[in-house]
């Protein structure tokens, strides 16, 4: 397992839990640090100079562990799932450009608010419509490489997919092409208990969010961090443990906090197993 953190491109949207400024230089503390990977959250892949971005990635010895979506949707309401068939059709069409630039370091797509809401829709019709979205996308991560990243959300933040186990059913009915992206934060909310979820999800896990239960980075909440990575490593999850915290008191701590908490863990792990 390697660490990764989020940082998100330029955009009007509020979001808070990912680094928003000087990439340079937190690229350059990530990698001093030992993480090696950055999942960029892009609202417009068709606006981002990425061959630039994939250089300064790579020029500090990180790789690209995900590209995140939920910037689409707070920027401009874009959804797979969207009543409005032209609104769908542009966040397939972004879905993608970001699968493209995903397949650069075999990572993962994330569909989390991208996924949208039911909007009084039945739960049937929004299932048929996210899984028929989710079924166009096939092809093209196939012919990439690449996996989309499923992420159960909360019940605050979504009315479905807020677990592991509904996330198991969408893949029952996609295909392998389809992973789990598990949160930290919010399956400390909807799960009984993370490490049992954990188990369920097991090798249908792609990618891993972390952050603690009230949201801070690794260290300063309740969450035990060696249970979760004992466990990750045990379904056989070698993946990213991506920050997706609220980078306090300042994106350079959060960084370190995340580090001291979390590499002697993994060193430990590795050298034991």
């Amino acid at each position: 397992m390697k660490l990764s953190f989020i940082y998100m491109l330029p955009a009007r949207a509020e979001f808070k839990y990912a680094i928003r400024r000087n990439l340079p230089e937190a690229l350059d503390l990530a990698a001093k640090l030992e993480f090696k990977g950055v999942e960029y959250n892009i609202p417009n892949p068709f606006e981002v100079d990425f061959k630039h971005l994939l250089r300064l990635t790579e020029d500090h010895g990180l790789r690209i562990s995900a590209i995140s979506t939920g910037s689409a949707y707070l920027e401009y309401g874009l959804t797979i799932t969207h009543p409005d068939f032209s609104i769908r059709a542009k966040a397939l069409k972004l879905m993608e450009k970001c699968i493209e630039y995903a397949s650069t370091h075999n990572s993962g797509v994330v569909i989390g608010l991208i996924r949208g809401r039911k909007e009084g829709r039945s739960l049937r019709e929004f299932t048929k419509s996210l899984i028929g979205s989710i079924k166009m996308l096939e092809d093209h991560c196939l012919n990439y490489n690449v996996s989309l990243l499923i992420e159960p959300l909360n019940r605050y933040e979504a009315d479905y997919i807020n677990n592991v186990e509904e996330a198991l059913r969408i893949i029952e009915q996609t295909g392998e092409y389809v992973k789990i992206l598990l949160d930290t934060f919010h399956m400390n909310i909807e799960e009984k208990n993370i490490c049992e979820a954990i188990i369920k999800a097991g090798r249908n896990t792609g990618h891993v969010h972390i952050a603690e239960n009230n949201r801070l980075p690794p260290g300063l909440g309740s969450i035990s961090w060696k249970d979760v990575i004992l466990h990750l490593y045990n379904v056989g999850f070698n993946g990213y443990l991506s920050l997706e915290a609220l980078p306090k008191p300042s994106f350079k701590e959060a960084l370190r906090q995340t580090a001291e908490t979390l590499n002697p863990i993994i060193r430990s792990l590795k050298a034991t197993c």
